[in-house]
């Protein structure tokens, strides 16, 4: 019994010895021919930085040409009373997309894009903890006696949001959850694992375009996510913040995101992706970082220099991440960002 422990542990080792040289090796990837550009829009954080954010959603879909945009439908602006739903500026959002021949992906659930990610509407969070351990989010334990009542009010609110845009010709994919296997970032309660399963599958139940399940391009797997949708996106992130060590970049090579993508082909038909950094990382927020510090964060060179290294990943759809800041800094006198990015996108 002894020896085939042994024999196992070997196995497994030279497995994940193998799988990693294969992702961290570098080799020339033949870009894509016919990239999909699209960026993300979130119309709360719009408002954070004081923008009119139907102008700004105009903006973005007229002067940067965009193929593509990916819209949360955050929970806690369409359902402020329990039972009554008012979808009335997605409903514009997409009226708008459609006008102009571009793709919407919806993003449905309770872990959404941008800070604090999870968005339930007050009278749900009374169901569930402010806040749970790190350690609770990281081995996914169930915590809150009202867990149940939430879980149920949040598959209504889902299954709401499907038959009112299902019918959208624009819509190809349905994002359930962003990074919703990821239990350790966001301000969130614990989402167990089989929830998150479930909910792929009774989003599937009510209408059959394909599932978009979110990772973390440099800290997951994907394989969670790879097991039950059609869609794997990956974020995709080249320098990020630690409040111990301060920025750091990440080492990997372009070819890591097309290894992994070959990795996971067997289960999920398709890897994209969805959050590509372009917006500068500000520990304490955008609003109090000064400008000029904003733009050696991101420069107009770093910024070209990203989308050229996701270009050189070979994937053929990709999300810009910072849209609306980009239109805030042009309209603060500092355009180069905006140009950068119509630039880069009108050109493909």
């Amino acid at each position: 019994m002894f020896r085939w422990m042994k024999r196992i542990i070997f196995s497994f080792t030279v497995i994940i010895i193998v799988v990693g040289l294969y992702l961290v090796i570098p080799v020339t990837v033949k870009p894509s021919e016919n990239i999909v550009w699209g960026t993300t829009f979130t119309k709360s954080y719009a408002e954070y930085l004081g923008l009119d954010w139907r102008e700004t959603y105009l903006a973005i879909l007229d002067d940067l040409k965009i193929d593509a945009i990916r819209i949360g439908i955050n929970w806690d602006e369409i359902e402020v009373e329990r039972g009554r739903f008012v979808f009335d500026d997605y409903d514009w959002m997409f009226d708008e997309a459609e006008k102009r021949g571009v793709t919407v992906v919806p993003a449905i659930g309770f872990k959404l894009p941008r800070w604090p990610e999870c968005r339930a509407p007050a009278w749900a969070r009374a169901w569930l903890p402010e806040r749970s351990s790190l350690f609770a989010r990281m081995f996914d334990i169930r915590l809150g006696p009202y867990r149940k009542q939430f879980e149920e009010a949040q598959l209504k609110m889902m299954r709401e949001v499907v038959e009112h845009f299902k019918d959208r010709p624009n819509i190809h994919v349905w994002q359930v959850e962003n990074e919703g296997f990821i239990g350790w970032f966001g301000d969130c309660p614990p989402i167990k694992n089989s929830f998150v399963r479930r909910e792929a599958e009774f989003t599937r139940s009510l209408d059959p375009r394909p599932i978009l399940m979110t990772e973390s391009g440099e800290l997951a797997t994907g394989i969670k996510s790879a097991l039950v949708a059609d869609i794997v996106g990956t974020s995709l992130y080249r320098e990020v913040w630690s409040p111990i060590w301060g920025f750091i970049t990440y080492p990997m090579s372009p070819s890591f995101y097309a290894r992994k993508a070959n990795l996971l082909k067997p289960w999920a038909g398709r890897f994209i992706i969805t959050e590509l950094q372009l917006e500068a990382w500000a520990p304490e927020g955008i609003l109090n970082m000064p400008i000029e510090e904003q733009l050696a964060v991101m420069s107009p060179e770093k910024m070209r220099a990203a989308i050229d290294y996701a270009r050189r990943t070979g994937l053929d759809e990709i999300y810009g991440w910072g849209a609306e800041w980009w239109r805030w800094l042009k309209l603060k006198g500092y355009p180069q960002l905006w140009e950068v990015a119509r630039e880069e996108f009108n050109g493909d």
